[in-house]
């Protein structure tokens, strides 16, 4: 038995070395030899399989298709070859049996870096002399480790009078910069306590800036000028383009300085500080006897119109306001003074050439904008404050029998029935076909359209050692928001400097604008029709406006049946009746004179002639309400009652014989036809 036992016992003993061999050799033979640069991960684990026999459990969220590896291991075991493989990667390995388990790598939180402290900050800011800085900015800014670029600013304050400044619960890890106007910024890693900081002078930016100010006759500094004055800023004017007129440019541009931009700014476009007259106005609101606007210079020479210069000409404008201007140029300062001077070539400056051009668009009015009643609301008002007691017919036809105006739709409705001509049910039905319609919208698409301004500037300026040359030419072409209207500007600028020796300066000055305008016949629009009286029916005729004409229908009725001549009012139809043409041309010529007499005394001379010219001619057509009214002077008189005609029509014909005459150097000629009535003025 014990014999049995002992073979049994060596038996597993060589059994068991021999299953110990086969697992050496079976590790031994494991071995992985890769080689890759830049391969994909999926397939370095599948290669790494192939070669050790390993499976592989992973979730596909944590390895990326994607992901790019370099590994380089030679006749390695599993462990070596899978840590070579994950050194790089947020991955981590677990080998369990015959199997790879892949996680994502944990970083523990005694790994991560720890969150700085907020600390409080003081300082005091000096200049270069140890005074101390009011006002100094003291920034805190944070930046990403290894870059200067500012990411975010998480506060600041300013120096007090002491200069000193105090900065609470601030990141220890952020950069204190400190700026001051005319000082170089201090960046500056924080600290509990800045001490003082001393701030260097920017020498580039501590340039002296020369305001210069021009009184028509010499050019002073700032601190000479004892008057009040304004400068706008050049930059800002030569960038706006919604008008040609230097004038509008200013807008907001100078305290004190009021621009009207009202339809009336043509009489009065400028106030400074307010009104310094006490003319008496007329029943048109025109001051007679006095002027309202401010004195203009241009280059020395007092001006009534600076609307034509070209606003790229302009080199410098100063408004003087207050008594020391009336000084210079007398009363007629006393409402202000705007000199304005023109640019002018640079001695020793080579050839520079410039073309500026701009296209400035504008749609048509917002006539929503317009306090005004519409057809209910008018129609409502007419029939409430409507009395044919107070007001009878017989009085209102006897009215417009004498020269009045004629009587509107809806009163000969109102009137008609108070006459008994209509029912109550006819007049209602009427008067709530005319509440229901309304002319705003036929207002805005007929009688206007979108507005446009463009204008091409080429100028040029060069100069040599005593000779300075600088010239523009301009055209602008305008459009306004009324249908027929056209406006185009030609200008021409030529400046001259010449040096005669060192003790005569000439410099001339020649400007010409030719300005070619048109429109057709003025027909007055807004407020002056009712707002149900439409101007074009469905079908796209034209409507007629019989009562517009000043005579009643009985009578317009009579006159057409005895002269043949229609005396319908077309509004729509009249504008196209006729026309005005103008061309006008100014000159303005300037010379200055500079003669250096003797030391500190010299002799300075400016002499300007401006002259202007201008053709208008107007046209009616025969077609037109104005010639036809005429014709009809010629004809029969009716036999009515109230022989009539009308007074209005009466004051034309009048005006129309008392324009043959001359009006000092305008001569104006009329020549009336049987055709029509032509106008021209030379």
């Amino acid at each position: 038995m014990y014999k049995i036992l002992m073979r049994i016992m060596r038996l597993t003993t060589v059994i068991l070395l021999v299953s110990l061999m086969q697992v050496s050799a079976a590790t031994f033979g494991q071995r992985i030899t890769i080689n890759q640069r830049n391969a994909n991960l999926e397939t370095i684990l599948i290669e790494i399989r192939k070669q050790s026999g390993y499976d592989y459990y992973y979730d596909s969220k944590i390895v990326s298709k994607n992901q790019r590896v370099n590994i380089f291991v030679t006749n390695a075991n599993i462990e070596d070859a899978l840590e070579s493989l994950f050194k790089d990667l947020a991955l981590s390995y677990e080998i369990e049996d015959k199997t790879v388990v892949i996680r994502k790598k944990t970083i523990f939180p005694s790994n991560q870096p720890l969150r700085p402290a907020n600390i409080d900050v003081i300082g005091r800011v000096v200049d270069e002399n140890n005074m101390p800085l009011s006002g100094a900015t003291i920034a805190v800014v944070l930046n990403e480790e290894g870059n200067t670029t500012v990411v975010r600013v998480s506060g600041a304050v300013m120096s007090n009078a002491a200069g000193e400044f105090s900065l609470k619960n601030v990141n220890e890890n952020a950069t204190l910069i400190v700026n001051y106007l005319g000082y170089k910024p201090q960046r500056l890693k924080i600290l509990r306590n800045m001490g003082t900081i001393k701030m260097v002078p920017n020498a580039s930016e501590l340039d002296e800036v020369m305001v210069t100010i021009n009184t028509g006759y010499q050019s002073l500094s700032k601190e000479r000028s004892a008057g009040s004055f304004g400068k706008p800023d050049m930059a800002i004017i030569e960038n706006r383009t919604g008008s040609m007129n230097i004038l509008q440019r200013l807008d907001g541009l100078v305290a004190g300085l009021t621009v009207n931009n009202s339809p009336s700014a043509s009489q009065n476009p400028l106030l400074v500080r307010g009104l310094a007259t006490v003319g008496i106005p007329d029943q048109l609101g025109v001051y007679s006897g006095t002027n309202r606007n401010p004195l203009f210079v241009v280059d020395g020479i007092p001006m009534e119109d600076v609307s034509t210069l070209n606003p790229q000409d302009v080199e410098d404008i100063t408004v003087l306001k207050d008594a020391s201007a009336a000084s210079i140029w007398g009363a007629r300062a006393s409402n202000g003074v705007i000199v304005i001077v023109t640019r002018k070539g640079s001695r020793g400056e080579k050839l520079n050439i410039n073309y500026d051009a701009f296209y400035n668009f504008q749609g048509r009015p917002d006539l929503d904008y317009y306090r005004t009643l519409n057809s209910q609301q008018f129609i409502q008002a007419a029939t409430e404050v409507f009395d044919p007691v107070i007001n009878p017919w017989a009085t209102v036809s006897g009215f417009v029998n004498t020269g009045g105006s004629g009587v509107a739709p809806h009163e000969r409705i109102q009137y008609n029935l108070s006459r008994g001509l209509v029912t109550q049910a006819q007049a209602k039905a009427s008067l709530d076909s005319l509440a229901n319609q309304n002319n705003r919208q036929q207002i805005r698409d007929l009688w206007y359209r979108n507005a446009s301004l463009m204008n091409h500037t080429l100028s040029f300026s060069t100069g040599s050692s005593k000779y300075a040359v600088y010239g523009s030419g301009a055209y602008t072409n305008t459009m306004s928001n009324r249908p027929g209207e056209k406006n185009n500007a030609y200008k021409i600028n030529l400046r001259q400097d010449l040096s005669l020796g060192k003790a005569v300066q000439l410099n001339l000055i020649t400007d010409l604008t030719n300005n070619i305008s048109s429109s057709k016949r003025t027909v007055q629009i807004d407020n002056f029709y009712y707002p149900y009286q439409l101007f074009r029916d469905g079908a796209g005729a034209n409507i007629s406006m019989p009562y517009m004409g000043y005579l009643s229908d009985e009578n317009r009725i009579d006159y057409e049946n005895r002269s043949r001549v229609s005396l319908n009012y077309n509004p729509l139809d009249e504008f196209d009746y006729g026309y005005t043409n103008d061309n006008t041309i100014l000159s303005r010529n300037v010379l200055g004179v500079n003669v250096k007499l003797i030391d500190g005394l010299k002799f300075e001379g400016t002499y300007g002639f401006v002259k202007g010219s201008g053709k208008r001619e107007n046209y009616e057509d025969t077609k037109s309400y104005k010639v036809r009214s005429e014709l009809v002077q010629f004809t029969v008189a009716p036999t009515l009652t109230h022989r009539f005609i009308p007074s209005r029509i009466m004051a034309v014909s009048i005006v129309l014989v008392m324009l043959t005459s001359k009006i000092g150097p305008l001569e104006i000629n009329l020549v009336i036809i049987a055709t029509g009535t032509r106008i021209c003025i030379s």
